[in-house]
């Protein structure tokens, strides 16, 4: 729970000066979307009852939203506990508290970071997330930011950029001969796991979901045959790809191990070390651009009549499957 959005943070002051506790700290979350805070409308699902709104719909995309005439005010709330005050003003959430140590004070922004948004989920019909964390620490402003941070980028020309529109084209073809399912499957995980990265406020957001697909990837396009199992199947068709054992290793097969043993598809509540959490973070920067390598490679090599994918015939669901819709279906009532 949680593995791949834990990053490392730090304090960062507006002023050089030597921080001592114990001390008065005000912690700051600006938190988001605006709409059911009362401080905006955003294209959320929030209204306000009794007054005439206007509902939007994209008949494009399927995304819908709401926009009452007179929003909400601004959230106006004050909670006091035994230890601390907190006070929701718009969508500021101000928590004030004596705090013994700067540990105490890091653990208690991050119980607060990533608990506060799922709980009011629970309540609000528009998921809140943290946009921003800051405050005083003995009077002292702080910005509580990464400490540090990766970027990737690609640079392209003018005619480089041209071709990969016509590439991605042809591409297309492609897809209609034997073995075109799968790809096509393989295609959409990696457009899946891309979207998922892009669409999170942060890169990590959902991670979790980003690495299954990519282990959905070899899943779809390298089947395990007889007894022999995925990540053998995979490691048999990666070098078949030309791929070298290292990268094989270094790069595809832990797709598949973290699938199985670390926060993916199955459920972990276990707290691994900053250098255990430092090392799957380092992985998941760098699988993208190794899985659309993957994917560009396999086209090509399909181009050239050199490689091919076994074709996928049996489109009929399992019955498990058309058990449980059915069974589904009567709850329903449909």
């Amino acid at each position: 729970m949680l593995t791949y959005q834990v990053r490392k943070r730090i304090f960062r002051l507006d002023e050089k000066d030597e921080l001592a506790f114990p001390t008065e700290v005000i912690i700051v979350f600006v938190l988001g979307p605006v709409q059911p805070f009362g401080v905006g409308q955003d294209q959320g699902k929030t209204c306000v009852k009794g007054v005439a709104a206007k509902a939007l719909f994209n008949a494009n995309t399927g995304h819908h939203s709401i926009a009452s005439e007179e929003p909400l005010s601004p959230l106006d709330v004050i909670i006091n506990d035994e230890i601390r005050k907190v006070k929701i003003e718009g969508n500021i959430v101000k928590v004030s508290q004596n705090i013994e140590s700067l540990n105490e004070l890091n653990s208690l922004i991050q119980s607060i970071y990533f608990s506060l948004p799922m709980l009011l989920n629970i309540e609000f019909v528009d998921p809140p997330y943290v946009e921003q964390v800051k405050g005083s620490i003995g009077g002292l402003d702080f910005r509580w930011e990464l400490e540090d941070w990766s970027m990737s980028f690609e640079t392209t020309t003018q005619e480089t950029q041209e071709k990969k529109a016509c590439d991605s084209w042809c591409y297309h073809y492609i897809l209609s001969e034997k073995g075109g399912r799968r790809l096509l499957a393989a295609v959409h995980y990696l457009h899946v796991a891309c979207r998922l990265a892009r669409a999170g406020n942060s890169p990590w957001e959902f991670m979790s979901e980003v690495l299954l697909n990519y282990c959905k990837i070899l899943e779809v396009l390298f089947p395990s045959k007889g007894e022999s199992k995925t990540m053998e199947a995979a490691r048999e068709e990666l070098m078949k790809l030309g791929f070298e054992k290292t990268e094989i290793e270094k790069y595809y097969i832990p797709a598949i191990a973290l699938r199985n043993k670390i926060d993916v598809a199955h459920v972990d509540l276990a707290i691994f070390s900053p250098k255990q959490l430092k090392t799957l973070h380092s992985y998941t920067e760098i699988s993208e651009t190794k899985f659309r390598e993957l994917l560009r490679r396999i086209f090509t090599e399909i181009e050239k009549g050199t490689y091919s994918i076994p074709e996928y015939t049996d489109l009929t669901p399992r019955q498990e499957a058309i058990n449980t819709i059915d069974a589904l279906a009567r709850q329903l009532e449909i």
